[in-house]
């Protein structure tokens, strides 16, 4: 006979929870460096100095520099570690053999690896005017095409796209030495690199320059409306334009905000953070039924909130539901209902059905931007 005793009560307390979206850390930057062929052999064989490195290796204070590289190279690491707030988090560095010249696919092979290594902002400081364009496209194919939302730092270069940073000064010149634009792209891609999320490049001080190009205030205008970042000399010191990359032409759904830095980073932190967390947390791994996106709404919830309490995005403002819209499109589409079934159905409804692989999900969120223009009438 079954032992059953007194009548009892068990109650378990099981969260109904789901992977948290966490916030990455941003910041890195990726350079493209030439060199002689002995010197990265020697990288890649151990010493008293350091390990074997892989190619990329990465940096993430001075004393990470190695030794074997040649004297501009170990300065264009130096400048992208100056960072701004805040060093970068972290430099990611591949060496190429030193080719003279070269054709529009002079990085080709270098781009292919760096595509597969996690960065922010590249900087190629031997790029020369034949490979701009090719640079431009493969940012562009990189982010539209291959999901890497990455930028790039190219020395006057009108990209027109929101993935490139046209730095267009025409000399920079600090206590060492002159530098060419595209030396010191690796310095503006660190600074920019290492700026605080909650912050703009814009007004950025370079303590290092000490002449640059000079301009007029209305050259200035011009050149920021004409998607240019650049330094300028503001009487006492030396400091950055306003920080936006170089799109110009703006169409329905990209206008004035994706042509600041600061809101396109915004924007590729929280693509890349989501879409993380999707691709390890939940993809294959839940029941796609309603309770189940429920909770993965919660968890976009949860992510954007703590966004906006960092002040990255505006409070209040963001949601994240089911999209009814595209639930009634893929039932009509996939002959499951009628246009006429679908019209009597409630949202409530709706949000229910099945939509086998698939989570319509549509979000709306407000990135904010840094304080940069100031009005202030004054009555006397």
């Amino acid at each position: 006979m079954a032992k059953l005793g007194m009548p009892s009560v068990v109650v378990k307390f099981v969260e109904a929870g789901i992977e948290a979206i966490q916030r990455s850390q941003r910041g890195i930057v990726g350079l493209i460096l030439e060199d002689t062929k002995i010197s990265i052999t020697k990288l890649g064989q151990k010493t008293d100095q350091h390990e074997a490195l892989k190619n990329p290796f990465i940096v993430y204070t001075v004393d990470d520099i190695p030794g074997e590289l040649s004297e501009k190279n170990k300065d264009y690491i130096l400048k992208a570690l100056k960072g701004y707030n805040k060093p970068p988090l972290k430099i990611v560095v591949y060496m190429m053999e030193t080719v003279q010249g070269g054709g529009a696919d002079k990085f080709q092979d270098p781009l292919k690896v760096m595509l597969t290594e996690r960065f922010d902002y590249l900087a190629i400081p031997t790029i020369e005017t034949a490979q701009l364009e090719y640079l431009g496209t493969w940012v562009k194919t990189a982010r539209e095409n291959k999901f890497k939302k990455i930028k790039v730092v190219l020395p006057n270069h009108p990209g027109d796209y929101e993935g490139v940073v046209n730095f267009a000064n025409t000399k920079v010149v600090t206590a060492d030495r002159e530098y060419k634009p595209a030396e010191y792209t690796a310095r503006i891609a660190g600074l920019i690199a290492g700026t605080n999320m909650t912050q703009s490049a814009t007004y950025a001080p370079l303590n290092e320059v000490i002449d640059c190009d000079r301009y007029t205030q209305d050259e200035m205008n011009q050149m920021v409306n004409e998607g240019k970042f650049f330094i300028w000399f503001d009487g006492e010191k030396f400091k950055m334009s306003r920080a936006v990359n170089s799109l110009v032409t703006t169409s329905q759904g990209k206008l004035e905000g994706f042509q600041t830095m600061k809101i396109v980073d915004i924007m590729d932190m929280m693509y890349d953070d989501i879409k993380k967390t999707a691709e390890d947390s939940y993809i294959g791994k839940y029941t796609n039924d309603y309770e189940n996106k429920c909770l993965l709404i919660s968890a976009i919830m949860g992510y954007f909130k703590q966004l906006e309490n960092e002040r990255l995005l505006q409070k209040g403002y963001s949601t994240c539901e089911i999209d009814t819209e595209a639930v009634r499109t893929y039932q009509l589409s996939h002959g499951l209902y009628t246009k006429e079934e679908l019209a009597k159905m409630s949202d409530d409804e709706v949000k229910r059905l099945d939509t086998k692989k698939i989570v319509f999900l549509k979000a709306k969120v407000r990135p904010l931007d840094a304080m940069e223009d100031i009005q202030l009438p004054i009555s006397i």
